[in-house]
């Protein structure tokens, strides 16, 4: 009888233990539960960033892409389409930029094409790279020219305006 009472003492507190165990335990599985959702939720934003980054580049290259197709550098005299798509900074950076005498106004709207102003043949090939949503390399390469040109673009509402150009490349190929 003594033993019976010891395996039912023994198994009751088994019982107690494993039950504490439980009890335990479940705090620790809420919170690698609670883990495992913070990280799922984490992972789904970046991919909603990225996802976000992604078109912002698309819609930096297709405005861009855009603005050359429709105008175009035998177009170079025409301000007014340009000047729909720019900052008025960039508009003074290209009135600064223009180094001849001229009445009215003269724009230095070659330098979207390539530096200095002189003729450079015709136009080979042209590819236009969004390197994020706010910086577009456009690659000119003419017959005897490449020319880089790198625009800083800014948002302006539903579109973009172009704010600032830099060279980055400018090589004679022949």
């Amino acid at each position: 009888m003594i033993s019976a009472v010891m395996v039912l003492f023994s198994l009751a507190s088994c019982h107690n233990v494993n039950s504490n165990e439980k009890a335990a335990s479940a705090p620790a599985a809420d919170s690698l539960t609670i883990a495992a959702e913070d990280a799922t939720q984490e992972q789904a934003q970046e991919q909603e960033q990225k996802q976000e980054q992604k078109q912002e580049m698309e819609a930096a290259q297709a405005f861009v892409e855009k603005f050359y197709k429709e105008w175009d550098r035998e177009d170079l005299l025409e301000y007014d389409y340009p000047k729909q798509h720019i900052t008025p900074k960039m508009l003074q950076y290209l009135k600064d930029s223009y180094p001849f005498d001229c009445e009215g106004e003269c724009l230095a709207t070659w330098e979207f094409f390539y530096e200095g102003g002189g003729d450079v043949g015709g136009l080979i090939s042209r590819q236009i790279t969004a390197r994020d949503a706010n910086h577009v390399l456009v690659e000119n390469k003419y017959e005897n020219y490449e020319y880089d040109v790198l625009l800083t673009l800014v948002k302006d509402g539903d579109t973009f305006k172009i704010d600032s150009l830099q060279q980055e490349r400018s090589e004679y190929t022949q």
